[in-house]
């Protein structure tokens, strides 16, 4: 859904009065968690609490009218998703050191890459309900096939192609049940942020 942008307050636009955005409350709490966070990162200080690189995938905020621009917030979670993921990667080879770094990115590019190379229309399961919705097969198997390409190759493909993946809807066998796909993907960004 596309939205009129209209101002900014402090660092993200807002949405029209008219339109739905991100809650900005919400944004702003999460966002000066972050900062916290990215310190407590930086100088290399273990903390349970810490949001990892995958916590930030996932973040969601409730919607209001007059809101922040969800694509602006979510281009600026992406920028701080990719910087938290090389302070762990970082963080994991000061701990474990690179053979182990290297060990555990392989392990993972296995797993996917055994996903990826399945036959099309059998790459996930379906929903366990006939009327479920889902994701279109053909959809998601077309974003599988160019990610198995780029992993193949040395093709440049930034995390903002899954990112921005946009799937149809349908239901029965034409569909794969979305919280497979979700944290296969999930898994895949991780990989290509590993891999930078």
């Amino acid at each position: 859904m596309k939205h009129r942008q209209t101002s900014s307050i402090g660092e993200f636009i807002v949405v029209d009065e008219h339109q739905q955005g991100y809650s900005r409350t919400e944004v702003d709490a999460y966002f000066a968690g972050l900062a916290d966070d990215f310190e407590l990162l930086r100088k290399g200080i273990p903390d349970s609490r810490v949001q990892s690189s995958a916590d930030i995938r996932q973040q969601t905020f409730d919607s209001e009218q007059g809101g922040y621009s969800p694509s602006d917030v979510d281009h600026a979670l992406d920028r701080v998703e990719d910087r938290f993921a090389e302070f762990e990667r970082r963080l994991f080879i000061e701990k474990h050191g690179r053979i182990a770094w290297e060990h555990a990115v392989e392990e993972t590019a296995e797993l996917v890459m055994g996903r990826l190379n399945r036959t099309e229309g059998h790459r996930f399961r379906r929903p366990s309900h006939k009327l479920t919705k889902g994701y279109f097969v053909k959809d998601v198997d077309a974003l599988c096939n160019r990610l198995r390409d780029h992993f193949r190759s040395a093709e440049e493909l930034s995390p903002a192609v899954i990112r921005n993946a946009v799937f149809s809807s349908a239901t029965g066998d034409m569909c794969y049940e979305e919280t497979q796909v979700d944290a296969f993907l999930d898994r895949c960004i991780s990989l290509m942020l590993d891999l930078r």
